[in-house]
C-alpha cells in the first residue's frame, strides 16, 4: 500500500493495457520454493546503496517465473527511495541460470513516479512482508 492505495492499483491506473491489476506482494510466506524465498529475502534485507527488489508477483503460482514487478531501491542521506519501477524481462533461461539475473533486464514503467520513504517506516513494512 502506498498512501492507503494498493500498489497494483497504482501501477494499473498508469498502465491499464499492461494487465498489472491483481498482482500481489512478494510476501515470503506465499512463495513455496526455498531458493526463490531465500533470494527474495536477501533482496528485502539488503542494505546495498542500490538494489533491485522484486515487489509484486503474479498470484497464480506465487513465484518469480511469471509477471514480476521490480523496484530500484536507493538508500542515501537517511532516506530510502524507490527510484523507478518496472516489469522484469528475464527469460526462463536467465532464471534457470540464477535468480540473481532478476532486475538485470527491466521494462521501466516511466509513468510511475519515484517514491521516498523514511527508513523506520520502510523497515517496519518490510518486516511485515518477511514476517520477522
Amino acid at each position: 500500500m502506498i498512501d492507503e492505495v494498493p500498489l497494483d492499483v497504482i501501477v494499473h491506473s498508469l498502465y491499464p493495457n499492461h494487465h498489472l491489476d491483481g498482482l500481489i506482494p512478494t510476501i515470503l510466506d506465499w512463495i513455496d520454493e526455498p531458493r526463490e524465498k531465500a533470494f527474495v529475502r536477501s533482496r528485502y534485507l539488503s542494505f546495498k546503496q542500490r538494489e533491485m527488489l522484486p515487489i509484486l508477483m503474479c498470484p497464480d503460482d506465487c513465484d518469480l517465473w511469471c509477471t514480476l514487478i521490480i523496484v530500484e531501491v536507493v538508500r542515501f542521506e537517511g532516506i530510502i527511495k524507490w527510484e523507478r519501477m518496472g516489469i522484469d524481462q528475464c527469460t526462463r533461461e536467465d532464471l534457470i541460470n540464477s535468480f540473481e539475473n532478476i532486475g538485470t533486464k527491466v521494462e521501466w514503467l516511466e509513468k510511475v513516479p519515484s517514491m521516498t520513504f523514511q527508513p523506520e517506516e520502510y523497515d517496519s513494512q518490510i518486516r511485515k512482508l518477511i514476517r520477522e
